[in-house]
């Protein structure tokens, strides 16, 4: 199996001050490596964060994972992960699954309420719109793509789904990210701010 790497984030409270942890992990079959980082919420540098921690796995490892997978194009609340440009950053095309139909407009109603810089955000939101619904072996989803075909795309969601429509190096990536961000809030005594 190819490898891929996987990112998601911690407890997040939304629209909060202070920083998560973002986990991305190389996956191959099972994981290989591991790279946390820490992200603000709702800040703006989750794309550089993530192909920082992209581009120190490819070089620990020496691999060229075939995808990055997402599980949505915000982390840490609105902080954006830009498929364009992590794929531009690290060469590495975007996957992103979300189980249910994404809505721009949705986004966009709760970013005016919240955000003087809601355009700036806007323009990579605007993505997912081009979601498209899919069939894998584990149930219908929604993804959109960065760098790789559709059908491509579908294939390594469904080599790498285990127990669920999501496939397993996301899962394990949630589980990582929160584990790691509950442990620093809980031994910080000050959360994550």
């Amino acid at each position: 199996m190819e490898s891929v790497v996987a990112c998601d984030d911690g407890v997040v409270e939304k629209l909060g001050e202070g920083c998560t942890v973002v986990a991305c992990i190389l996956w191959g079959g099972r994981p290989l490596d591991v790279e946390l980082n820490l992200v603000k919420v709702d800040g703006l540098e989750a794309s550089a964060v993530i192909a920082y921690a992209i581009t120190k796995l490819k070089l620990r490892n020496k691999v060229e994972p075939r995808a990055l997978l997402l599980d949505s194009i915000t982390i840490a609340g609105f902080n954006i992960a830009s498929p364009p440009t992590i794929t531009r950053l690290t060469e590495v095309p975007v996957i992103v699954t979300y189980k249910y139909k994404p809505s721009s407009i949705r986004l966009e109603e709760a970013l005016r309420k919240h955000f003087k810089d809601w355009q700036l955000r806007m323009k990579t939101l605007k993505l997912v719109d081009e979601a498209v619904e899919v069939t894998t072996r584990k149930g219908t989803l929604f993804i959109l793509t960065w760098g790789v075909s559709l059908e491509e795309a579908v294939g390594i969601v469904e080599q790498t789904q285990i127990h669920a429509r999501t496939p397993e190096p996301l899962r394990v990536a949630d589980i990582i990210a929160y584990e790691v961000s509950k442990y620093i809030e809980k031994n910080s005594g000050q959360g994550m701010g």
